[in-house]
């Protein structure tokens, strides 16, 4: 039913359809205001100049702009489009210079609505815009039955560019999450392009293998973005009282889940879905032996695996599993040798695969299969065809995707993931994901602007269906396989994969990439989803720009990295990937003797990770938490980004400085006690404890034993 102001002629016919039609809680305010309710929320709509707010329980949630300004060559809005793509959403292209700051693009914005459309459970405008000829846009909130608010905004009809909405925010405001971010647990400040990325050697600063179109808000909302486009977040880092998405196209789509930071987080991985609990053997001590670029060449490899087999058989700690990434370039007859002497000791093998395939020298794929991938038509082609080719993350060759959307291709990848299980492996590598580039084309017709962000989790979504298929046929095998690419859109990857790692840390102590980095790393995925975390302890990438090699993994390095992912969900060795992976064996005594104590450590967390990993799957809350939701602790604490809790009574404050031997360490409301067992400290503030190398600070509540 339309709502109008100025209709007088028609004032009694509006107010008798008024009556019947649109629900009692809406009515036209004074001064142009719209307002009403949808279940818990109040929506207040502004005529002129066009604007929105969404709150609950008194409290503002989302309030549009209501003006318009011009920042860093973008404008900002309520909402508004461009005619013409959006140079801002162009993908990230590594190989060429940084761009120049961009000249400002033709932007027209939504400026007054002339009334309001409105029935059960649904509101929705349709105002003018500043372009020639007044198009209109159109912006619908409504009630979905779960509780959520969906909001659409786009073209009333048309093509555009792209469309994008502005917010305004209150400088105190934090966003967390946005999946594996890196730069801290707040990110605000920060631009971001929701676009799986790898680093694309050599920096792997630009890395963002596993996006989330969404964020948690510290004021007690959630938003995630639907879809498979490009977005681009600038959450206020043009001007600190706004932020603003957009995507290409002419229309948008997201939805909002609120009640307070726990409820908003439970809503929003109720969307994602929920990593599934892994079976026990996979969050015990799993040691990797990836393969070192510039130093497993030729027989090397193999000599490596038979020497951390002697160490495996003599080994004085636990170890749940043993990986060899190079397993499909040795010998079949050793590979079956080899797993077959790993399941009498009773550690269980781990293999690798990877996305795409290739003629490099990573021998990370099988003679031939390169060839018979492209012979047989089961990669992505061009436009003329032919296999799309590209240069391979590895030297020496080049590399064609395997398209995931031919039936035939996943017939032959369905083959691959049951010809390893059926050799004896308990779990795999599925690597890699991010290759998908402009031009590609696949079987179904999905553009690549589109599959892009798709692929990682179709390649879950595929790489799940083969796995519970064999696991039927095997009922008392539990199969584990973990991701570095993913994406939340019209597919979610953590549906599908047990865990993610966070994609080749560098051997460095750098906050940006290195040790320091895994800890919002980790905490940004956990809040929409992604609690399987499982860092490389050790680093795995050698490559930095402004530093072409770095040395293999230290002992200090190594150590310290051990304890950081003591009470992290997985405890996985692999580091040094142009080196060769560095095993606790090739450290010193002391070293060795600190590394055992922390298997100890982290054997001791596994029941209390995965009990609450279980209550994860009920509740969305996840068990590997931000300091800010102990209580007491402001989102925009510096210790947000380098502590966090396991459940409500155990904390975990890691050193994650070279050459640190104390660290400052901020204690939640409470009483708390070091290690479980040391005297009782009061908190609600910070204190200097004692880390010497062989000491991992962490604390737990009094009377309670987490552990």
């Amino acid at each position: 039913m339309w709502q109008g102001r100025g209709w007088q002629g028609l004032a009694t016919v509006i107010a008798i359809a008024i009556s019947i039609l649109v629900p009692a809680t809406a009515n036209a305010g004074e001064g142009g205001f719209t307002t009403g309710r949808l279940g818990p929320y109040q929506i207040r709509f502004s005529d002129s100049p066009f604007g929105f707010s969404i709150s609950r329980g008194g409290r503002y949630l989302l309030a549009g702009l209501g003006h318009s300004f011009e920042r860093n060559g973008v404008r900002y809005a309520t909402l508004g489009y461009t005619p013409q793509p959006a140079k801002e959403l162009e993908p990230p292209d590594l190989s060429a210079a940084p761009d120049e700051e961009p000249s400002t693009q033709t932007s027209y914005v939504a400026t007054r609505a002339n009334g309001m459309w409105f029935g059960p459970d649904v509101y929705e405008a349709r105002p003018r815009t500043d372009s020639p000829g007044g198009r209109r846009m159109r912006l619908t909130i409504w009630l979905r039955k779960d509780g959520t608010l969906g909001i659409r905004a786009g073209m009333m009809a048309g093509k555009a560019g792209s469309v994008y909405l502005g917010f305004r925010s209150p400088q105190s405001e934090a966003f967390h999450g946005f999946g594996g971010r890196r730069e801290g647990t707040d990110l605000r400040g920060s631009d971001i392009k929701s676009w799986v990325l790898d680093y694309r050697y050599p920096d792997p600063t630009t890395a963002y293998y596993s996006p989330v179109p969404g964020f948690i808000s510290s004021r007690g909302y959630g938003l995630l973005l639907k879809g498979d486009r490009i977005s681009r977040w600038r959450m206020a880092s043009d001007r600190p009282t706004a932020w603003r998405v957009s995507r290409p196209g002419g229309s948008m789509e997201m939805t909002l889940t609120s009640g307070g930071q726990a409820r908003a987080m439970a809503g929003i991985s109720r969307l994602t879905g929920r990593h599934r609990l892994p079976p026990a053997w996979a969050t015990g001590t799993v040691l990797s032996r990836a393969i070192g670029i510039a130093a497993d060449s030729g027989g090397k490899y193999q000599s490596r695996v038979e020497s951390d087999l002697e160490h495996l058989a003599s080994a004085d700690f636990p170890i749940s599993a043993y990986a060899f990434e190079g397993w499909q370039a040795l010998p079949g007859s050793f590979v079956k040798a080899t797993i077959r002497t790993l399941k009498e000791e009773g550690i269980h093998p781990v293999l690798y695969l990877r996305s795409f395939v290739s003629n490099d020298t990573a021998g990370t794929e099988g003679p031939g299969t390169f060839d018979q991938a492209i012979s047989r038509k089961l990669v992505a082609t061009g436009k003329d065809g032919k296999p799309f080719l590209l240069p391979s993350p590895f030297p020496g060759g080049q590399a064609a995707v395997i398209d995931l959307t031919k039936p035939a291709a996943v017939r032959w990848w369905r083959n691959r993931i049951w010809n390893l299980l059926d050799l004896g492996a308990d779990g795999f590598m599925n690597d890699f994901g991010e290759q998908v580039e402009a031009g590609m084309r696949f079987h179904d017709g999905t553009s690549a602007a589109l599959m892009h962000n798709r692929y990682p989790a179709l390649q879950a979504k595929v790489t799940r269906a083969a796995v519970d298929a064999w696991e039927r046929r095997h009922p008392k095998r539990h199969i584990f396989f973990f991701q570095r690419a993913g994406f939340t859109g019209s597919l979610s990857s953590v549906k599908w994969e047990s865990a993610q790692f966070p994609g080749d840390e560098t051997v460095d102590w750098g906050s940006d990439t290195g040790l320091p980095s895994i800890v919002p790393d980790m905490l940004n995925r956990a809040l929409t989803g992604a609690v399987g975390f499982t860092t490389d302890i050790g680093g795995y990438s050698q490559f930095r720009t402004e530093q072409p090699f770095i040395p293999p993994t230290g002992e200090e390095l190594f150590t310290r990295w051990a304890q950081a992912a003591v009470f992290t969900p997985f405890f996985r060795v692999h580091n040094s990937g142009l080196s060769g992976a560095r095993m606790p064996w090739d450290f010193s005594t002391d070293a060795q003797s600190t590394w055992k104590k922390m298997v100890v450590l982290h054997n001791r967390s596994r029941p209390l990770i995965r009990r609450l990993w279980k209550r994860f799957l009920k509740t969305g809350m996840p068990m590997i938490r931000p300091l800010y939701l102990a209580g007491g602790v402001g989102p925009k604490n510096p210790h947000n980004d380098d502590e966090w809790m396991v459940g409500h009574d155990l904390l975990v404050a890691p050193v994650l400085e070279e050459g640190a031997v104390t660290r400052e360490v901020l204690l939640p409301s409470g009483c708390w006690r070091r290690s479980g067992t040391g005297p009782p400290v009061e908190g609600a503030r910070t204190v200097e404890v004692g880390a010497a190398l062989d000491e991992l600070p962490w604390f737990t509540r009094c009377g309670t034993s987490p552990l």
